[in-house]
């Protein structure tokens, strides 16, 4: 099996999205659909997953190793091959996938199809979007509409509008600080992270290397702002 991107990966368990080390949870909702089938979405500071929710007979097992799905386009070609980066840090570039992404190719290239894990009957199984390659995030009744850099958008059908405030809300304050997908390095806008140098599309004025954190966050329940390190929202008083 190809290596890929670790971001693309998606694995659940009971908790939720299971997290990399260098990404923290922002928003997470269920009763999300996205294509017609239901699901769960959670947003973190590097990335928007969404998950199909498991069938009733299975229970959760098909979420613990969703690592063997299959990315579409996001692999890369050029297996083997590394990139060298700052601070003697290396990308592992990923095996031959479809044919349209080169190595090298900026994340906000990659079209929508790139961040798709599937099963091996080729259905779609999660989604892992990483903030970089959101132009925006806007509310549309009862619909996240997310655009992406390289055109086209996903929609994705929430029970419960009211919530959608605050996850656009939390997409545009993680943008901010353009969290690398690769290695979680605060990239702002940059071209490539100043970390790793991976390619990420920017168009310059990327803030220098920081590994995460970032302060505060949006209220999921009424969007408010919430400063860092609060437990509840001021607003509304929903546990953040």
């Amino acid at each position: 099996m190809t290596d890929r991107p670790g971001f693309l990966t998606v694995t659940h368990g009971g908790s939720g999205l299971q997290t990399m080390d260098y990404e923290r949870k922002m928003v997470r909702e269920e009763d999300v659909k996205f294509d017609g089938e239901d699901g769960s979405l959670e947003l973190t500071d590097v990335r928007l997953v969404w998950y199909k929710a498991p069938k009733k007979s299975s229970g959760w097992k098909k979420f613990g190793a969703l690592a063997g799905a299959v990315a579409g386009a996001a692999l890369l070609e050029g297996a083997g091959r590394e990139m060298g980066g700052i601070g003697g840090h290396a990308l592992r570039r990923v095996g031959r996938g479809l044919g349209y992404a080169a190595i090298g190719t900026a994340v906000t290239s990659w079209t929508r199809d790139s961040y798709y894990n599937k099963d091996d009957k080729g259905n779609t199984d999660s989604i892992a979007l990483p903030l970089v390659a959101i132009t925006q995030a806007t509310q549309s009744g009862n619909k996240l509409i997310v655009e992406l850099k390289a055109g086209g958008n996903m929609q994705f059908e929430f029970k419960q509008q009211k919530v959608i405030p605050g996850v656009v809300a939390n997409v545009n304050t993680a943008q901010d600080d353009g969290k690398c997908p690769y290695c979680g390095t605060g990239a702002g806008n940059a071209v490539t992270c100043p970390k790793c140098s991976a390619p990420l599309g920017g168009s310059g004025g990327g803030q220098a290397a920081s590994g995460g954190g970032g302060g505060g966050g949006y209220c999921s329940n009424c969007g408010q702002q919430y400063p860092a390190g609060a437990k509840f929202c001021n607003g509304c008083g929903n546990k953040v």
